[in-house]
């Protein structure tokens, strides 16, 4: 590799999270709002959890929060088939909102603490 571009390893975002608990989830999307259960943990500093929705619960991927906005990933089952989704939203007390990327474009959610 040429200097400068060697590779480093992945890094994982360490929170004091108080973006814990369960949330509650509206996705809007074409085919209608759909609901979703997202669960958060922080896990030694590091933020881990599940998003469910029509299936089973779904390990998040790429968790990181900083500050008031938190950013993940996970795969859903949808109306389309299962598809895997990249949420970034900002949290304000007990509601987190933003958007979230699909293959077909990005699209609003929102959502509140339920836990």
């Amino acid at each position: 590799m040429g200097q400068g571009l060697a590779r480093r390893p992945p890094t994982v975002t360490t929170v004091t999270c108080t973006d814990n608990g369960s949330w509650t989830l509206t996705l809007n999307s074409p085919l209608g709002d759909q609901q979703a259960q997202l669960d958060l943990q922080d896990a030694g500093g590091a933020l881990q959890g599940t998003l469910t929705g029509k299936g089973d619960p779904q390990p998040l991927q790429r968790v990181s929060a900083e500050g008031d906005t938190v950013s993940f990933a996970a795969d859903a089952d949808t109306p389309v088939g299962r598809l895997n989704l990249a949420f970034t939203g900002t949290v304000v007390g007990d509601t987190v909102s933003g958007k979230y990327q699909t293959p077909f474009g990005a699209f609003d959610f929102s959502g509140t603490r339920s836990a």
